[in-house]
C-alpha cells in the first residue's frame, strides 16, 4: 500500500480509498490460499488484526508526514516575520498593522501550498496560537507609542503655540518700540522745524526792533538837533548870547531827546 499512495495525503478520504482497494485485494489473495477454510477464520483473522494494524500505522505516518511538512512549510513562510520581529521591526506607533499584515500574508501563502496533508489546518492553528503571546506583546507596544506619541504631538502643539504667542508679542513690541522710535523721530523733526520758525521769528523780532531803535534813535537825535540849534542861542537886548552853563546844556538835550 505505501508504493501506492504519495504522503502526505491531502485528505484522509484519499488515504482510506486507496487502503480499502488494497485492502479488497488482499482479501482477494488470501481467498486463494484459504480455500480449505469453510469457516473465514483466517480471513476474520486478517481483517481484524492484520488489516487494521496496517491501517492505523498508514494513517499515523500519514499524520506524521503531514506535521512535518506543514511545520517545515511554516517555518520557511514565516522566516522573514521572526526576524522583523527579532530586530524590533513592529516596536513602532502603527507596529501592530504591520505585524498583523505580515501574519496574514503567512497564512495565505501558507493555504496557496498544496499537498499539506490532513494536519495542514491543525499546524496552521498552533502556528497561530504560538504568535498570541507576540501578538498581545506588540499590541500593548503599540498602544503605548501611540500615547507617547499623541503626548509628544500635544507637548509639540503646546510649545508651538508658546513660541508662536512669543513670537507675536515680540512682534507687538517690535511694534510698539517702531512705533515710538518714529514719534520720536517726528517729534524731533517737529521741534527742529519749530525751533527754525522761532529762530527766523526771533530774527524778523530783532530786526524790526532794531529797526524801530534805529529809526526812534535818528527821530531823537533829529529832535534834540532841532532844539539844541533853536535853544543854542537866547536873546538879550537884541543880541545872541551862547548858553555858558553845561548843565543847562544837558537838562536841554534830555528833554528834546524825550519830549
Amino acid at each position: 500500500m505505501a508504493q501506492r499512495v504519495q504522503f502526505p495525503t491531502d485528505t484522509l478520504q484519499e488515504l482510506l480509498e486507496v487502503h480499502a482497494a488494497c485492502e479488497r485485494e488482499a482479501i482477494e489473495v488470501f481467498m486463494e490460499h484459504s480455500f480449505k477454510d469453510d469457516k473465514l477464520e483466517f480471513q476474520k483473522k486478517l481483517m481484524v488484526i492484520t488489516l487494521k494494524r496496517e491501517k492505523k500505522a498508514l494513517l499515523l505516518q500519514n499524520e506524521e508526514i503531514s506535521v512535518n511538512c506543514c511545520e517545515a512549510r511554516l517555518k520557511q513562510l514565516s522566516g522573514p516575520l521572526m526576524r522583523s520581529i527579532s530586530r524590533g521591526a513592529f516596536s513602532v506607533p502603527g507596529g501592530h498593522r504591520l505585524y498583523l499584515e505580515a501574519k496574514k500574508k503567512v497564512e495565505l501563502q501558507y493555504n496557496l501550498g498544496s499537498r499539506k496533508g490532513v494536519k495542514a489546518n491543525e499546524v496552521l492553528q498552533s502556528f497561530l496560537q504560538s504568535q498570541f503571546t507576540i501578538e498581545k506583546s506588540i499590541l500593548q507596544s503599540d498602544k503605548a507609542l501611540a500615547a507617547q506619541k499623541k503626548a509628544i504631538a500635544a507637548e509639540r502643539l503646546k510649545r508651538e503655540a508658546a513660541e508662536k504667542e512669543q513670537e507675536l508679542l515680540r512682534q507687538q513690541q517690535q511694534g510698539q518700540q517702531e512705533m515710538m522710535e518714529a514719534q520720536k523721530r517726528s517729534l524731533k523733526v517737529h521741534i527742529a522745524q519749530l525751533e527754525k520758525k522761532l529762530d527766523r521769528k526771533m530774527e524778523n523780532l530783532l530786526r524790526r526792533l532794531e529797526r524801530n531803535l534805529d529809526h526812534k534813535l535818528k527821530v531823537s537825535l533829529g529832535r534834540a538837533w532841532q532844539c539844541l540849534t533853536d535853544s543854542a542861542l537866547v536873546p538879550q537886548e537884541g543880541k545872541y548870547q551862547h548858553v555858558k552853563h553845561g548843565h543847562d546844556f544837558k537838562g536841554k538835550l534830555k528833554r528834546c531827546m524825550f519830549h
